[in-house]
C-alpha cells in the first residue's frame, strides 16, 4: 500500500516537472532597434504581455543584425526595415501573416501592405523644408529645387541616399521616363548639379539642420525626426511642405519567421503592434506615423502635422527597393560623367 502511494506520488511529482507550462514559460523573441524605438516598445509591452501570458524578450541590434537572427532562427518576430524584409522574402523566412488571426491588418491603409509576408508597422517621411522668409510662397512641388531663386541655397541628401534616389526615380517618370529608363531623371539631377543651386548634397543630416539654422539653406529635402528638431530649436521661419506628387517614405516592417516557436502569439503581436494603442504610441513618442487608419493623433500633439497621414500617406512615393540598390552605383558613374563635362 505504501509503496503504491509513493509511486503514484513519484508519477505526480515527475508529471508536473515534465508538464508544458512548467517546463516552458512562454517568451516571444522580438528583434527591435535600441535607443528611442526599443524604449517605446517595451512602454506598450506590457499590455500584451499581461493579456497573452507571454514574456517579450527583446533582441537589440542593428538592421542586418536582424536579418542575420532571423536566418539562425533566432527571433520569431523580426522588425524590420524594407529592404531587409524583401530579402528574407527571397530567402523564404517568414510566414505568411494570417489576416484571420491578426484583424488589424483589415485597417492598413492599402499601400502599408507589401506583401502576403511584409507589411508597413510604422513610417516618416522626407519634407520638402524651406525658410518661409526667403520663399515667395509654400512650395507645392519638388521642382521648386530647380527654381534660379534659390541658387547656392538648396540641400538634399547624398546620390546615394534613398530620398535622392527616390526623387531622381520620380523625375524620370515625370519625364518620359522610369526606374528602368533612368535617364530623364538624371538629366534632371544633371541640370540641378550644374544650376548652381546646390550648397551641398550631404550625408550628415545634423549637417542640413545647420544650414537651415543659419539661414544659408532657403529649400531643401527633410525628414520629419529632423524637422522637428529645427522647431523644438525655435526655428519659426522653417516651414515644411508635402508635394502634390509625394513624399519619400522611411518605413519600420514586420515578419514573422518560420521558426517562431508559438506562431499563434506572434501573429497576436503583429496584431497587437497594428492597433491603435501601440500605433499612437510610436507617432507621439516617436513620430511615426500610423500605417492604419484607425489610429487618429491627439489634436493637441505638438507635431501632429509632421505625421504623414490620410491623403498624404496614400501618396506616398515609394519605387522599386531592389532595383534602387541593384542599380544605384551605376547611376552614379552615370551621373558622375554627366556634371564632370
Amino acid at each position: 500500500m505504501n509503496r503504491t502511494i509513493s509511486a503514484l506520488l513519484l508519477a505526480g511529482t515527475l508529471g508536473a516537472l515534465t508538464s508544458p507550462a512548467l517546463a516552458q514559460e512562454c517568451k516571444l523573441r522580438v528583434t527591435t532597434w535600441g535607443g528611442s524605438y526599443q524604449k517605446t516598445y517595451e512602454s506598450v509591452a506590457a499590455g500584451f504581455e499581461k493579456a497573452h501570458n507571454c514574456k517579450i524578450e527583446w533582441v537589440v541590434g542593428a538592421s542586418p543584425d536582424h536579418l542575420v537572427k532571423a536566418r539562425l532562427g533566432q527571433v520569431d518576430v523580426a522588425t524590420n526595415t524594407l529592404l531587409n524584409s524583401i530579402a528574407g522574402e527571397k530567402e523564404g523566412l517568414w510566414m505568411t501573416l494570417d489576416k484571420a488571426k491578426i484583424p488589424n491588418m483589415a485597417n492598413l491603409y492599402p499601400n502599408a501592405v507589401h506583401s502576403p509576408y511584409t507589411v508597413f508597422v510604422n513610417v516618416g517621411d522626407y519634407v520638402l523644408a524651406y525658410n518661409s522668409d526667403k520663399a515667395k510662397t509654400a512650395p507645392t512641388s519638388w521642382d521648386e529645387l530647380w527654381k534660379p531663386d534659390y541658387k547656392n541655397h538648396v540641400v538634399i541628401y547624398g546620390f546615394e541616399h534613398i530620398p535622392t534616389l527616390s526623387l531622381t526615380v520620380q523625375q524620370a517618370e515625370r519625364n518620359g521616363g522610369g526606374i528602368d529608363t533612368i535617364q530623364p531623371g538624371l538629366d534632371r539631377m544633371a541640370a540641378l548639379i550644374k544650376s548652381g543651386n546646390l550648397i551641398g548634397s550631404l550625408d550628415v543630416e545634423s549637417q542640413m539642420v545647420s544650414l537651415f539654422q543659419t539661414q544659408d539653406a532657403w529649400l531643401g529635402m527633410l525628414a520629419t525626426g529632423r524637422m522637428k528638431e529645427l522647431l523644438e530649436k525655435g526655428a519659426k521661419n522653417v516651414k515644411f511642405a508635402r508635394p502634390a506628387e509625394g513624399t519619400f517614405p522611411l518605413i519600420s516592417t514586420i515578419n514573422i519567421t518560420k521558426a517562431a516557436k508559438d506562431p499563434a502569439k506572434a501573429q497576436a503581436f503583429v496584431d497587437y503592434v497594428l492597433s491603435p494603442e501601440v500605433q499612437i504610441a510610436f507617432a507621439t513618442r516617436n513620430l511615426y506615423a500610423p500605417t492604419v487608419q484607425n489610429a487618429p493623433i491627439p489634436a493637441d500633439f505638438q507635431f501632429r502635422d509632421l505625421l504623414v497621414q490620410n491623403e498624404q500617406f496614400k501618396r506616398l512615393f515609394l519605387p522599386d527597393q531592389e532595383k534602387i540598390t541593384a542599380n544605384k552605383a551605376k547611376w552614379q558613374n552615370q551621373l558622375n560623367q554627366m556634371t564632370s563635362k
